[in-house]
């Protein structure tokens, strides 16, 4: 369950020493260490300033494990913290946090995260950040709210960029405008039918019933007194949201955004440390210092949040086993969840801290880990998943996480995981293992540092913000890779204590996540009460005026924005762009005479080095180099059209999870696979639908009572699947487009939830059959002619790179080039539906949701070269832009939290996705409007929105290739399973230059327009159960031709219809 989400949807990552365990198959790829100090990427010549103005250096950590640095200053006038991560890549990352406690459910820190972006003092209109941040090569603005902090975040390509939108982000954050009609339309309102709305309570009501947020409330609940303001839920409850005022909003402002109390966070080695103070300097400090807030790192009275507040004062004490059980809403009552958790670790203490983490990781990582063993990888699995999460709170809060616990288990499955945890305790802690745990969890630090270390080293360090030493002094311990050296000399003894004190002395707080059919019923029929009071209460004229308010705030915040205010900002310079070099080359043989002369002849050191192996070999191989201190190979391939694809999913699920037979006839135990893999690699995993939606990994042996297994978890995990509205909207839509031969498709929710039962009765009566068929099935996936094989990282300093191949596999028939099996695109296994959409669409009504998920899909270009293909991308950019079209006109107006037209190259189609919205029908009918009248010239594209939406898609091609790592698969991707040039998401972003605005009119009439027309589009909808006949019958009028479905239980086979829920954890922005 990740700790928050952004408005973009997207979660933020666990700390450092979390990572995830190799199992969830986070992409298709086998990585594997080498020599630590073989290729690191050269360290920053930026001069690191000990004061410029008001800034003095507070601490400069210059990390053991990387040539990466974190400097921290600090404004002597106002208190502001700035850090600066030295990392490598053509992307500067801001993160703007404040630490936001609160001691009630108001959701006010949340609310005011949505607030800051309706305008500013200097800035006063809604949507300047984000027409700004596009202009600036930048993707629009995000944020999130978590219990401890609200964070805002920019990512621009290149430097010039975030320095120009920095001073209008900090305006907007410390001096918003904070309006009345800002608060309609973006906290909470009554709408003209009588129906609570808004963008955040339609979050939170999309929120508040999930399974996930009632559980956790529930532990905030039992862990926090009322003097803890980490008992409060932050987010907002809707019942605090529907009383709540602007003026709580703007009291908690006041209190909370101070520049003392804000920490910039700035990640980018384009960005000239200098630079960034100097522009804080002359732009930010002077405005701060005008609104009488330069009063110092440490005003009088002030007194730190969470540090020296009643929090601090009031610790979780658990005196005692607690159990508490909550209800969630669901009809399908067959599987529930459970959380143990334990007090952990205080905010300092580093080491402990790590070892908690190490020991998750040896009880959880893979099959063949203490717990999985027990209550996993069994034959009627207890759940279908365990994971720990250490918070970042002072103590930390240890919690494991059961996953679909079977319903008659929910009540005695905490008991056996704690017994479980004592009999663990008492035994002998394999010690070879740990060492590896140990060892490959130091690594995934080094690794997150080369793949994502904004995200990864500003979560450390806005830890640092929360609860350390002001001096900087624990900021260099909580990054030091030393910490590891020492868990590495711990005894079995001291693991042993460590999992005693923690873990099995220690008290717990059980919360029994339990399905609730009545529930579910019940929370329909309140909602429908609160209306119909409403309704009666304020008769048509209250309705009136209630439709008039939302519609004078809606006029209020959509007042145009002066040109003259944008214009001022003079669009960066793209050529300044720093783009990482990848430098490809093929093995010789069959990947090598693929190429054509001229590449050939123009081949660098990376190609004499491998071309120097002098091995031909029998697959294709292409190589990319980049400094790296790890070599990953990829391996895609595509299933044969003979292939039984149903079996796709089970084959993911255990394919590292089953015996091996080597080519030399040595038996492998699953046992003795999982042990080699972790103790060789870095990390390994398996996946579909990444780079391409048909490719497929290899290579495993079977046998039946592993399948079983994985059958019933599989199973099991299908309920929760069930309980997301996104999902259920995306594979409905899926599944009536595609060809059963598709691959991925075997892996749609709908198909996996009709096949796997079935396919369970079939192993307990003829197993021998089913395994002899899966055998096959593994045959015929390991055809060495539809293989692509990619090797990245260093490849200079690999021996061999192609002998390597020869001398550690059994040696592949030769064949020709000729031989190769195509690459299959999911445009090739399109039924007539998906080559030709129309009138087709399917209404999926889920009793325990209460927003609506839509996909609306119309005919697109299917080629990456297509003449039309730079006018599409400006055009969605155009429309799709934060504060945008599409964004005033639905999101603004309360229809949808989100809503994007988006495009799918690889299936040749275009796609209209609404994302939880009150009616799924007004959000369509809006954006026909919209659409219409952008087409006929009633609404007009002026070259403003044209240039900024231009200069956005610098910051969408950069951010593809934004690390090495990314800068090396996008290289393998574009080259040979697309047959692009190397370079091609910049070829592409130059072609957008010259796109006008009647380029961009005739491709939305074109492409865009179609997703509008039942005659040329289909559509799927998953929405609540109450709803879903008004949705299916306002689409029918339109012409679409309407199948409803639910879902069934055994419970409802005899008249009552199946249902869904959803819940995301983390409180979601936005501006």
């Amino acid at each position: 369950m990740p700790p928050f989400v952004g408005k973009d949807n997207t979660a933020r990552v666990s700390p450092l020493v979390n990572p995830a365990p190799p199992q969830s198959r986070p992409s298709s790829s086998l990585s594997q260490a080498m020599d630590v100090d073989a290729a690191a990427p050269a360290a920053s010549s930026h001069e690191i300033p000990s004061q410029l103005g008001n800034f003095k250096l507070v601490t400069q950590v210059k990390l053991g494990y990387s040539p990466t640095q974190i400097v921290k200053w600090q404004s002597q006038e106002t208190g502001l913290k700035v850090v600066w991560i030295d990392v490598e890549g053509p992307l500067v990352q801001g993160y703007f946090a404040f630490i936001t406690e609160i001691f009630d459910d108001t959701g006010r820190p949340h609310t005011l995260e949505h607030a800051v972006f309706m305008g500013s003092e200097k800035y006063p209109y809604k949507g300047v950040l984000d027409t700004l941040a596009n202009r600036m090569f930048a993707a629009g603005t995000n944020a999130w709210t978590d219990t401890t902090n609200t964070t805002y975040t920019v990512g621009t390509a290149g430097e010039e960029g975030f320095l120009g939108i920095l001073p209008v982000f900090v305006d907007h954050l410390l001096y918003p405008t904070l309006t009345e009609a800002g608060f309609v339309t973006e906290v909470y309102h009554k709408n003209g039918k009588g129906e609570d709305s808004g963008v955040v309570y339609s979050e939170m009501q999309g929120r508040e019933n999930g399974s996930g947020d009632l559980m956790q409330l529930q532990l905030q609940r039992t862990l926090y007194n009322k003097a803890n303001g980490l008992r409060s839920e932050t987010g907002g409850l809707m019942e605090a949201l529907r009383n709540l005022k602007i003026e709580q909003i703007r009291a908690y402002h006041a209190s909370s955004y101070l520049p003392h109390n804000l920490t910039l966070i700035v990640a980018g080695r384009s960005l000239s440390p200098t630079s960034l103070l100097t522009t804080l300097q002359s732009t930010v400090e002077p405005s701060i210092i005008a609104h009488g807030q330069a009063h110092g790192p440490r005003p009088p009275g002030w007194k730190r949040p969470f540090v020296e507040s009643t929090t601090a004062s009031n610790p979780p004490v658990i005196r005692a086993d607690v159990r508490e059980t909550v209800l969630f809403p669901e009809k399908d009552e067959s599987v529930g969840e459970v959380t143990v958790s334990w007090v952990g670790v205080p905010a300092n203490e580093f080491v402990k801290a790590l070892a908690v983490e190490i020991m998750s990781v040896y009880l959880t990582d893979s099959a063949v880990s203490p717990l999985y063993k027990q209550f996993v990888e069994i034959d009627e699995p207890l759940c279908t998943d365990i994971s720990f999460y250490s918070s970042t709170e002072n103590p930390s809060i240890i919690t494991a996480y059961l996953s679909s616990v079977p319903s008659e288990g929910l009540d005695s499955i905490d008991g056996k995981f704690k017994a479980a945890l004592a009999r663990l305790a008492s035994e002998e802690i394999d010690m070879k293992r740990m060492t590896s745990v140990i060892e490959r969890s130091r690594l995934q630090l080094l690794n997150a540092i080369e793949t994502d270390a904004a995200d990864a080293l500003s979560n450390s360090i806005l830890t640092d913000a929360l609860f350390g030493a002001e001096d900087g002094s624990d900021l260099g311990p909580q990054l030091s890779e030393v910490d590891y050296t020492v868990v590495a000399g711990w005894s079995a003894k001291d693991w042993q204590d460590l999992l005693s004190h923690y873990y099995v002395n220690a008290h717990s707080v059980t919360i029994i996540g339990r399905p609730s059919a009545s529930l579910a019923d019940k929370i329909e029929k309140d909602e429908k009460d609160r209306v119909a009071e409403t309704v009666a209460k304020l008769g048509p004229d209250g309705l009136a005026a209630l439709a008039a308010k939302v519609d004078a705030a809606q006029k209020d915040n959509d007042r145009a924005i002066p040109p003259e205010m944008i214009k001022q900002f003079a669009v960066p310079d793209v050529t300044k762009i720093d783009w990482i070099k990848v430098e490809s080359a093929r093995s010789a043989g069959v990947a090598k005479a693929g190429l054509t002369a001229e590449a050939s002849a123009s081949s660098g050191a990376v190609q004499r080095h491998v071309d120097a192996d002098g091995v031909q070999l029998p697959l294709f191989v292409q190589f990319d180099h980049i400094q790296s201190n790890f070599i990953e190979i990829s391996i895609v391939l595509f299933a044969g059209p003979e292939s039984d694809r149903a079996l796709v999913p089970l084959y993911l699920d255990t394919f590292f999870s089953l015996p091996v037979t080597r080519a030399d006839g040595t038996k492998l135990a699953f046992e003795e696979v999982v042990a080699k893999l972790d103790a060789e690699t870095l990390s390994y995993s398996i996946d579909i639908n990444s780079p391409l939606q048909e490719g497929v990994t290899l290579r495993i042996k079977v046998s039946k009572e592993k399948l079983k297994i994985a059958t019933t978890k599989a199973i099991q995990n299908l309920p929760s699947e069930k309980r997301s509205g996104s999902d259920v909207a995306y594979s409905t839509y899926r599944q009536i487009i595609t060809e059963p031969k598709s691959t991925n498709l075997s892996m749609n929710l709908l198909n996996r939830a009709d096949f796997l039962p079935a396919f369970r009765a079939r192993l307990d009566d003829e197993p021998d059959v089913v395994v002899a068929e899966f055998e096959a099935f593994r045959k015929g996936l390991i055809n060495p002619r539809a293989m692509r094989v990619n090797v990245k990282g260093d490849i200079l300093a690999i021996d061999g790179p192609s002998s390597t191949w020869t001398s550690n596999f059994e040696r592949f028939p030769k064949f020709e080039t000729s031989e190769l099996v195509p690459v299959v695109l999911s445009k090739d296994v399109m039924n007539p539906l998906g080559k030709n959409p129309a009138k087709k669409m399917i209404v999926f009504g889920l009793s325990s949701i209460e927003s609506s998920f839509a996909y609306h899909v119309a005919k697109g270009p299917s080629d990456f070269a297509h003449p039309d293909q730079p006018a599409l991308t400006v055009a969605r950019s155009v429309l799709n832009a934060m504060e945008g079209f599409l964004w005033k006109f639905i999101r603004g107006a309360g229809l949808a939290y989100g809503a994007n037209i988006e495009q799918d190259l690889e299936s040749g189609l275009v796609y209209y996705r609404v994302y939880k919205s009150p009616d799924s029908f007004k959000a369509f009918a809006a954006a026909k409007d919209l659409i219409d009248s952008l087409v006929s010239g009633k609404i007009e594209i002026d070259e403003l929105t044209l240039e900024s939406a231009k200069s956005s898609l610098a910051y969408n091609t950069a951010s593809k290739e934004s690390t090495m790592n990314d800068a090396a698969s996008a290289s393998f991707t574009n080259q040979v399973l697309r047959g692009l040039p190397q370079s091609h998401g910049r070829i592409a972003l130059a072609k957008t230059k010259d796109i006008t605005v009647a380029d961009v009119q005739r491709v939305i009439k074109k492409w865009v327009q179609p997703l509008f027309d039942p005659a040329t589009s289909i559509a799927s909808v998953a929405t609540g159960k109450a709803k879903m006949d008004a949705t299916a019958t306002s689409f029918e009028e339109l012409g679409f031709e309407v199948e409803r479905k639910t879902f069934e239980t055994e419970d409802e086979e005899e008249g009552s219809e199946g249902s869904e829920s959803g819940s995301e954890s983390g409180s979601e922005h936005s501006s």
